[in-house]
């Protein structure tokens, strides 16, 4: 019996072959197979809730036992939230704590952002095993460039 989604062209030369994806409806990712996918959305849903409760001000062991988003949050980080500061001395040259958490991506790596010197705003993805989030500070430490106060993201 030969599989009706394999169409043969010609003299057998060649073959084309229906193929079933599954797209996620947030990022259009594909799938091979539906439940991956689910998963996959379900990621996206436990995320934005995570983005959701870290504006809000919620510490990233709360996000993560709402959330379950990482394997493990390091001891260190566990009652941190949006609000602290992070020095990050090899980001434009400053050894203040300029840098805070503000965005947590899919694949559960951290956005530290903030205004150190040099250029203005930066930042960039970061894994919470990072050295560079060893040391948490308060948000009353929290230094921002004065020379781009009048550019707040």
């Amino acid at each position: 019996m030969k599989d009706e989604s394999t169409i043969s062209i010609g003299g057998g030369g060649v073959i084309v072959e229906k193929v079933i994806k599954y797209k996620c409806s947030d990022c259009g990712e594909l799938f091979d197979s539906e439940e991956r996918c689910l998963e996959h959305e379900d990621r996206h849903e436990r995320i934005n809730k995570a983005n959701g409760m870290l504006n809000d001000g919620h510490t990233l062991q709360e996000i993560q036992d709402a959330c379950d988003i990482w394997y493990s949050i390091p001891e260190h980080l566990k009652n941190v939230n949006k609000d602290n500061c992070f020095v990050i001395s090899w980001w434009q040259c400053c050894d203040k704590p300029a840098y805070r958490i503000d965005y947590i991506y899919m694949d559960g790596t951290v956005r530290v952002w903030g205004c150190g010197s040099w250029d203005g705003y930066y930042g960039n993805p970061v894994s919470l095993n990072s050295s560079d989030l060893k040391n948490p500070h308060s948000k009353d430490e929290l230094f921002v460039d004065k020379r781009y106060t009048e550019r707040c993201f």
